[in-house]
Parts: structure tokens; sequence; C-alpha cells
């Protein structure tokens, strides 16, 4: 058997495992005592994708591939905390939109900037061509487990 042959998932799931305790680590240090990680993305996810589009809890299910009663405790958690608000909407008031409260909003701007700090520490010494190519091979490798 030969010896070096390539291992290309152990990589990245050894280098997954890096970047999520950097990032982690660095948004933990951004955050107070009173919010959890998992929420701090929560509000990361809903800041961006909220700009073009209404967010949903299915979207956060799917999002962090997330049970609908863990999303579901994590949401009524972050109401009471006052960092989110559930909107009905007018077509379907069974479905509720997720808006951030202010509060939270200021909150973003310290997650944000933790969670920019390591993506910019990622990408150090690598052009952007290498990057797009890195990418590319990225897209290549999902296609081929889909």
């Amino acid at each position: 058997m030969n010896k070096n042959k390539l291992k290309l998932g152990l990589d990245i799931s050894r280098i997954n495992h890096i970047i999520s305790r950097k990032v982690d680590a660095a948004v933990i240090n951004a955050i107070d005592d009173n919010l959890t990680v998992s929420q701090a993305y929560v509000i990361d996810f809903i800041s961006n994708e909220g700009e073009d589009r209404e967010i949903f809890q299915k979207d956060l299910e799917k999002e962090f591939d997330l049970k609908r009663s863990s999303i579901s405790l994590m949401l009524n958690n972050m109401e009471k905390s006052d960092l989110i608000i559930r909107v009905p909407v007018a077509e379907d008031a069974r479905l509720k939109k997720i808006i951030l409260t202010e509060k939270s909003m200021k909150l973003y701007e310290n997650i944000s900037t933790a969670i920019d700090s390591v993506e910019n520490k990622l990408s150090e010494n690598i052009t952007l061509e290498e990057i797009k190519a890195f990418q590319r091979v990225l897209d290549k490798i999902r296609k081929n487990l889909e």
C-alpha cells in the first residue's frame, strides 16, 4: 500500500477543526458572557443574509444543520434576551421572520470583527489567484460528494 497516498478528507477535516477552534475563540473574546457562540453565529448569519431576504427558522435549521427543536430553543432564549424579535408575515401567520434587535446589531459589530480577523489570518501570504484556484478545487470536491 502506498504510504504517500492523498488523505484529502483527513486534511480537510483537520483544517476545519483548527479554523473552527480559532473562530470560536475569537468570537468568545468578542462577546459578553450572556451570549453563546451559537447565538453569535446566528446573529452573524441573520445580519449578513437578512440584508437581501427575510430569514425564517427553517433557514437557520438548514444553515447550521440543526434540528427544529434545537433552533427553536435557541430562538426562544434569544428572544428572552432581547436579541431577536419574531414577526408574523402577512401571507402566512404561522411563518415568523426573525429580525435582529438594536442590542444584537451592536453585538454584531464585535462578532463580525472577530470573524474577519480569523478570515484575514487564513488568507495571509496567499495570492488572490491561489485562493480562487483553491475555491475551484473545493467546489470540485463538493460536487464529487453530491
